[in-house]
């Protein structure tokens, strides 16, 4: 059951009060007064409703807009860049709700009762009908009169990557819908689950669960069926690729093979198991205990841990992974060196990797960091703004004020009685020091790392470290060995090995020129 807010909307004009007002020497402050201000953890670019008006816009963190105030509501969408919007204009009131990116692409169009996200590539909307309290799919409650409604899906649009491909009706869609990659399962008011390609044909699987792979056993052989597309995966003629499945890769004793069948690498040891890889890793058992390899077959966690954090789409959080080892706690970094020790029982932790929290005997709260293991500060209370994945977490002490705290256990916002929100990747805070006042800090997440320091230091100094580790170079060449100096990105300071590229591996600049 829903409610939804219905009432009349005015226009007015898009009005923002800011000035840029220089902080740290790790950010900027840009003060602004709105009626509401919504960040979406998940990009840098945030919900603004201005002062004096009731519409919506998208603003940067700079206080720029990104798009005109034209929405008369606006949300965010978990885990992703996205805003669910409302538009002012539609004829019931009902069917205004579309879907924007961040920049403001139209990813649906705000004709819809309802938008629901299934994943970087799928969304549907959905059309209602009115109907009696009885047959109900939907309920909305007029909040001036108290008055209810009552409807019930008509029809269900689906949409892949911003186009709508199909529709189902209401007996064809039970709100059970799973995706993998360019494919997708519904279930419909049978139970029965159905597969489509990014073209909304119908597989001929008839699929007993929303699994990716039907799995067969015959003459001790394991047979896959991609449920999608009704093919044979992982055999000679399979004509899925690794851009459309989630799983690209299957494992059998002690070889890892591709959807063709086709042997890509023999692994380090016969492990029991293989996971999925997800982010260029898959996790691998042996006699109960878990590692980590890369798509190459390396061990780049050696099988020895009771258990690792796992988090479906990278094992590493920002560099690090947690780990259980005799049943302790702790944080191991990307050349398997542990970054905080282990110490602290399992059962005493919460995981919200690169961080995590122990409830002290005192009442208190501890938290352990990826980087630098447990922080001195223990607090009355910790907020991380996603799930897993922030570089930043809000602290709370007996006083009820508020700061912000990175990974390397550096104040970025000292404490106040302003309540403050971060997202994930901790480039945008905002503060709220008023009643309609607040402040958006512009962060940069690597300024607090001690080793970017070092980097830094090291860059201004002029000299460079051969690939013989020769130190105190400044010209081209190393003066011992007469190596050449490692050409590095001028973007990103990636460094290259061999000859430049034309486009940098890991920020895609052009270097062409």
């Amino acid at each position: 059951m829903m409610r939804k807010r219905i009432g009349v909307v005015c226009l007015t004009a898009f009005m923002l009060l800011q000035g840029c007002v220089p902080a740290a020497a790790d950010s900027t402050v840009t003060q602004l007064s709105a009626r509401d201000l919504i960040l979406n953890r998940y990009t840098d670019v945030l919900g603004f409703r201005g002062k004096d008006s009731n519409l919506y816009g998208l603003i940067d963190a700079e206080g720029n807009p990104v798009t005109e105030a034209k929405y008369s509501y606006l949300s965010t969408v978990s885990q992703m860049p996205y805003f669910k919007v409302e538009v002012p204009d539609s004829a019931d009131g009902i069917h205004n709700n579309g879907l924007i990116d961040d920049q403001g692409n139209t990813i649906i169009p705000p004709e819809y009762a309802d938008i629901s996200v299934i994943s970087d590539r799928w969304s549907v909307g959905i059309m209602l009908t009115p109907s009696g309290a009885d047959e109900k799919d939907y309920t909305y409650s007029d909040l001036s009169s108290g008055d209810k409604s009552f409807y019930r899906i008509d029809t269900v649009d689906f949409y892949f990557r911003g186009e709508k491909v199909g529709t189902l009706s209401r007996s064809e869609y039970d709100g059970s819908v799973t995706a993998h990659g360019d494919y997708i399962c519904v279930a419909d008011r049978k139970k029965a689950r159905h597969f489509y390609n990014s073209s909304f044909e119908e597989s001929p699987v008839a699929a007993e669960s929303s699994s990716e792979y039907e799995t067969k056993y015959k003459n001790g052989k394991t047979f896959y069926t991609h449920n999608g597309s009704g093919e044979a995966a992982f055999t000679e003629g399979c004509p899925l690729t690794p851009e459309e499945v989630d799983s690209a890769f299957i494992y059998r004793e002690g070889a890892v093979y591709d959807l063709q069948g086709t042997e890509v690498f023999k692994t380090a040891q016969n492990y029991d198991s293989m996971r999925d890889f997800t982010g260029g890793y898959a996790v691998v058992s042996m006699n109960g205990l878990k590692g980590l390899i890369d798509q190459e077959g390396n061990e780049v966690i050696p099988v020895e841990y009771d258990e690792l954090g796992y988090y479906g789409v990278q094992p590493f959080q920002n560099g690090y992974i947690s780990a259980v080892k005799d049943g302790k706690f702790g944080f191991l970094d990307e050349n398997a060196q542990v970054s905080c020790d282990f110490v602290y029982s399992k059962d005493a932790v919460r995981d919200y990797s690169p961080f995590a929290k122990i409830q002290n005997l005192d009442g208190s709260v501890i938290v352990l960091s990826a980087a630098v293991g447990e922080l001195p500060e223990h607090y009355k209370e910790v907020t991380f703004p996603a799930s897993s994945g922030s570089v930043c977490f809000i602290g709370q002490n007996d006083a009820n004020e508020y700061s912000l705290v990175d990974l390397y256990g550096n104040t970025i916002i000292p404490y106040s009685d302003n309540y403050i929100d971060v997202n994930a990747a901790g480039t945008v805070a905002t503060v709220r020091t008023d009643y309609g006042e607040y402040e958006i800090h512009r962060l940069d997440p690597a300024a607090g790392n001690p080793d970017s320091a070092a980097e830094t230091a090291e860059d201004e100094s002029g000299s460079w470290t051969c690939v013989n580790g020769h130190e105190g170079n400044t010209g081209n060449f190393c003066s011992e060995c007469g190596a050449p100096r490692p050409a590095v990105c001028p973007s990103c300071g990636y460094e290259f090995e061999g000859e430049k590229p034309n486009f940098c591996p890991n920020c895609g600049a052009d270097l062409s020129e």
